[in-house]
């Protein structure tokens, strides 16, 4: 096995000398297989690692017997170890998410804010990374909940092994392979008990679907899986990279939004068609999570629909059947830039995170600092809508709409200024004022600073 993950390791690109690493280490058998194979692989390699084990505060003894378990491994290698715990059924239910997402979620969250807390300490200005164990069969599950999900391409082709600053090493190896290398290196392991239970979608791929392929299908099922996702990647990157060319030539600012030429555009094949639609809309919206194929099936036929037709979408956006074009854009910024046409309010932010030492607070009108600490939620770039609010010195929550009318903003300026928001909490309404409840002071650790770019 340790062959198989030094090779996706040089592959890939995922680590070189003098890199720093923390890798996901659950306890289970496929990240002690992970965080053993690196253990032994360092004298290629020369990476410094540190483990982190995310308390899920979801199997009460049984939970804190896999952070100890952890705990101890790590002290036996000698490895820097620290356990973070979460509160998945609290954000699960704040977030309306299912546990598995929240868990997902908040496990993520965690290893991304250890990375920045690293590459915090220790300024090399090269990026931390972040190893996680998922296996060829976690790459076989997750394509085929992908196809029954309706996913598109993207989707089905499964994980990649390199995804910003997280690496998968063991995408190429198989679960039979990870516990006989354990087996062998005489190396123990613990199984948490969530992962014989069909309770979540993914344990019952894993249980029944899976297993079912192998046995009645054909036994090289996973194999024949995961070559097929890699090869269905292959197919997406080529279609998105000439979609994207095909685009520059047909597309223009518009309002609000952007528009691409009808005529030039009909004579697309379909599937090109629905990649340019997909493309057309991540021009407006920052995210594609909740546009699903239908969404980009109903806009590309708006090419052959009457002038005026209209579609509601996901985050507030519309699609527009224009006179000699398809229109994406935001509802609530389009009215803001009627006047003039083709000039989006629009910009963007930038984020860096850093530590505090007293330094006095900028109090630029495009320029903020948060205390980072307190940002506890999810956080969002958005425009405002009902039922917002922002906390006030002195005057404590109140309404955003509320504080809009005392502020003398222009009522026809509202719903075009960006706003950072926590759920319905504004932290900071862009070119205003920021939240009470987020500012740096004296017990500050690190600083957010978030600035706001206008596009000339």
């Amino acid at each position: 096995m340790q062959n198989l993950v030094r090779d996706a390791i040089q592959e890939n690109h995922m680590l070189s000398r003098g890199d720093r690493c923390i890798v996901a280490v659950s306890g289970g058998a496929d990240s002690m297989g992970l965080l053993h194979a690196l253990i032994r692989l360092n004298g290629i390699f020369k990476v410094s690692y540190r483990v982190i084990h995310v308390h899920h505060g979801l199997r009460g003894a049984e939970a804190d017997r896999d952070a100890n378990f952890v705990r101890s491994t790590c002290a036996r290698y000698n490895i820097p170890c620290k356990v973070i715990e979460v509160k998945v059924l609290d954000f699960a239910a704040k977030h309306k998410l299912s546990t598995e997402e929240a868990a997902r979620y908040l496990r993520y969250q965690a290893l991304e804010t250890e990375a920045q807390r690293w590459e915090m300490e220790e300024d090399t200005q090269k990026q931390v990374k972040i190893a996680v164990a998922h296996n060829k069969q976690d790459n076989a599950e997750t394509i085929l909940m992908q196809l029954a999900r309706g996913s598109g391409l993207k989707g089905v082709s499964g994980m990649a092994p390199v995804r910003g600053r997280i690496i998968r090493p063991l995408l190429e190896v198989s679960r039979e392979e990870i516990e006989a290398y354990l087996v062998k290196e005489e190396e123990s392991w613990i199984n948490d008990s969530t992962n014989d239970e069909s309770d979540y979608t993914r344990n019952r791929i894993r249980h029944d679907i899976l297993p079912l392929f192998i046995s009645e299908v054909n036994a090289a099922s996973v194999e024949n899986i995961t070559r097929a996702g890699k090869l269905i990647g292959q197919a997406d990157q080529y279609l998105t990279r000439s979609a994207e060319k095909i685009l520059k030539g047909i597309v223009k600012p518009s309002g609000a939004g952007f528009e691409i030429a009808v005529d030039e555009f009909r004579k697309q094949e379909p599937i090109m068609r629905n990649y340019i639609i997909k493309l057309l809309v991540g021009m407006v919206n920052r995210t594609m999570k909740n546009i699903t194929s239908r969404h980009i099936e109903d806009i590309a036929d708006l090419a052959y629909a009457e002038t005026g037709k209209h579609i509601d979408l996901p985050y507030r956006l519309m699609a527009e059947r224009l006179y000699e074009g398809i229109r994406v854009y935001r509802k609530e910024s389009l009215n803001a830039a009627k006047e003039d046409e083709g000039q989006a309010p629009c910009g963007r932010f930038v984020f860096r995170t850093f530590p505090y030492r007293g330094e006095p607070v900028p109090n630029g009108k495009y320029t903020k600092w948060f205390d980072y600490d307190k940002i506890d939620d999810l956080m969002e770039v958005r425009y405002r809508q009902s039922g917002d609010t922002i906390e006030l010195k002195g005057v404590g929550t109140k309404a955003l709409r509320t504080y809009m009318t005392d502020a003398k903003i222009p009522q026809e300026e509202r719903d075009a200024i960006p706003v950072i928001a926590t759920g319905n909490h504004v932290m900071w309404l862009v070119g205003h004022r920021i939240s009470e409840r987020y500012k740096v002071d004296n017990s500050t650790q690190i600083v957010m600073e978030i600035r706001f770019e206008e596009e000339e």
